[in-house]
């Protein structure tokens, strides 16, 4: 009878033993699973952030190419710059439908876009003008994107320093849809 006992309890632990093992295992896969799939959403954000910060820079090179420009040459060179503009929102477009719970990327989104209209009229003025661009607003603006391109994080990072970093550059393109009215 003792015997009958100790193999029930046996059988007992053993059927406890199987049931955990098997819970543990089903558990571990679907933890992988589960990390594999943000590491991958990682790798797509930092894609397309850093295809964003390269289109900032390029815009920054433009600004200050345009700035030793000659005054016939300035319309066309704004106008580069403005399709750069374009290029920038459309990356910004990009980085937002692919990068899930991107903090501040909303404001920034648009305050660009905000910008973008603004400069198309400095961009008509100038050339419907033919005089050239008001260099006082030329130098804000590339100051501002200057800033901004200095300022941004390099790689993208989940992390509260990335974003508090990343908001503290968007700071600088707060100030440009207004930047025409100011005086």
């Amino acid at each position: 009878m003792k015997e009958r006992m100790l193999a029930y309890r046996r059988k007992k632990h053993s059927k406890i033993i199987i049931i955990v093992a098997v819970f543990i295992i089903f558990l571990s896969i679907v933890l992988l699973i589960i990390n594999s799939n943000a590491k991958k959403r990682i790798e797509v954000t930092s894609s397309y952030y850093a295809s964003f910060v390269s289109s900032v820079q390029t815009l920054d090179k433009m600004l200050a190419q345009t700035s030793g420009a000659k005054a016939d040459e300035i319309a066309i060179k704004m106008l580069d710059v403005y399709t750069t503009v374009i290029f920038v929102n459309d990356r910004l477009d990009l980085l937002e439908d692919n990068a899930h719970g991107f903090l501040g990327l909303e404001v920034l989104k648009n305050d660009f876009s905000a910008f973008k209209y603004t400069f198309a009229s400095i961009v008509r003025s100038c050339i419907e003008d033919r005089d050239g661009l008001e260099s006082e607003i030329h130098w804000k603006v590339a100051k501002h994107i200057h800033l901004f391109s200095i300022n941004l994080p390099r790689n993208y990072e989940n992390s509260n320093d990335f974003y508090n970093q990343f908001r503290r550059a968007a700071e600088h393109i707060k100030p440009l849809p207004n930047i025409p009215f100011e005086k």
